[in-house]
């Protein structure tokens, strides 16, 4: 690929990863409010209101930033790969405006109620506006997820050579790819949203001991997040069984494989080596990769020498970042099972040290989500459309340095909207920032 093109998938993927963190979030808290709204209704025990408040606040806050990064990255898509769309306009064009439409009206709407409706504490109202706010998250991820797979598997349309021509956008929607990894990416964003609440309610633990809020956070938050973790191994391990269906290559470079070869190693780890078409300083587990994926000890993998040189990703990427992924899968894995192990023996609040442990994983959730990501698109290249289009074609002709200047600016500009998020978040978890239409802060923390 040339330098333009380089250029804008790096800006693209920079902008993408930042904005996927907060959709990513949004599945699990607006799950927990749920059940924060619903426990509040079936007990009456005040601690389930007052933590429905207290996250609502922080929904907002990452509702905004997803909003206004989603529109950014909607904006780049059409100006940097204004290709894409003019290839696809009878194919995916119709799924995004529906996508925006339900966004709008669901999600929009449905937080003001939630916002507003505070005059009656025990409000079914505001529980069912909780409800249909959940189902426009999860319909939303549901176009985007839809769309992206239907990149990976392209299926119910006719190629002429020029663009798609759809015979059934049911094949379109429901694309071979799409259940599993739908079902990958929810499991993904309420894996990684317990470990958010876990990290947040610990850091008000940490703060002042005791704090009923926090622990109610911490206990449900390390359940869901055992839960999670489990089933997304399970999960996880049947979706790369279809991704070797579909697309082997993608495989082989996820595994940095570049000989085909019967019993083959999972490699922990190695330097891949593009131009030479090797690893570097490999150790890797004998056997174990065919076993996995073939579950068969001397199951043919394919390598990446199958393909032209031309059609293959950047290995480096694709390896790294799936790495990366499973890397902190496990963390989450461990830490999860350590804290079932600690609640029932002892009081939570009174192991700091597990408390601070939970404070540096929150964040592990939303690096295996973006290194996931980051692995399943580098891994797709140099194709935008499996097999069909390439990336190179659907780029916007730029020159260098406007594609420079647009990736600093959205680079500077993302960097402060971060920053404002963490310290609006920041004071929100220590009670210091109030909104009248929520009512009292029972929460603050002096």
């Amino acid at each position: 690929m040339d330098l333009v093109t380089n250029l804008t998938r790096l800006q693209f993927g920079l902008t993408a990863g930042f904005h996927i963190i907060f959709p990513t979030l949004l599945i699990g808290l607006s799950v927990y409010l749920c059940l924060l709204y619903w426990r509040w209704l079936k007990t009456n025990d005040r601690i389930y209101l007052d933590s429905y408040n207290l996250w609502l606040r922080l929904l907002l806050i990452i509702y905004v930033v997803a909003a206004i990064t989603g529109v950014a990255l909607s904006a780049q898509l059409d100006n940097l790969f204004g290709g894409f769309y003019r290839l696809l306009e009878d194919t995916l064009v119709p799924f995004r405006s529906y996508e925006l439409i339900f966004a709008t009206i669901l999600e929009g709407g449905c937080i003001g109620v939630m916002l507003l409706c505070t005059r009656n504490e025990r409000s079914y109202g505001r529980f069912i506006a909780t409800l249909l706010f959940t189902f426009g998250i999860f319909l939303t991820a549901f176009f985007v997820v839809s769309r992206n797979s239907w990149m990976n598997t392209p299926a119910g349309i006719m190629w002429n050579g020029e663009h798609a021509e759809v015979f059934s956008y049911l094949q379109v929607l429901f694309n071979p790819s799409f259940p599993l990894r739908y079902l990958h990416m929810i499991t993904a964003g309420l894996m990684a949203s317990s470990f958010f609440i876990m990290g947040l309610s610990s850091y008000r633990l940490l703060r002042i001991k005791g704090d009923q809020i926090a622990l109610t956070g911490l206990q449900l938050g390390i359940s869901a997040a055992l839960i999670f973790s489990i089933a997304q191994f399970i999960i996880g391990d049947l979706h790369g069984l279809d991704v070797l269906k579909h697309q082997p290559m993608k495989i082989a470079a996820l595994e940095g494989q570049w000989e085909t070869e019967k019993g083959a190693g999972f490699k922990v780890f190695a330097i891949p080596d593009n131009e030479n078409e090797t690893n570097h300083y490999e150790f890797e587990i004998p056997y174990a990769l065919s076993l996995v994926l073939k579950h068969d000890i001397d199951g043919e993998i394919k390598g990446l020498k199958e393909l032209p040189e031309q059609e293959r990703p950047n290995v480096s990427v694709s390896f790294f970042s799936f790495r990366i992924m499973i890397a902190m899968a496990i963390l989450m894995l461990i830490t999860a099972s350590i804290g079932i192990w600690l609640r029932r023996r002892y009081h939570l609040e009174t192991k700091r040290w597990y408390l601070r442990l939970t404070l540096f994983t929150a964040p592990s959730g939303l690096i295996a989500v973006i290194a996931g990501w980051s692995a399943a698109e580098a891994a797709r290249q140099p194709w935008t459309i499996y097999g069909l289009v390439k990336t190179a074609q659907t780029v916007t002709t730029n020159s260098n340095e406007q594609v420079i200047i647009s990736l600093l600016i959205f680079s500077v500009s993302y960097t402060v909207l971060g920053i404002l998020a963490l310290f609006a978040m920041r004071q929100v978890v220590l009670g210091r920032c109030s909104l009248p239409i929520l009512g009292p802060r029972s929460f603050q923390i002096d």
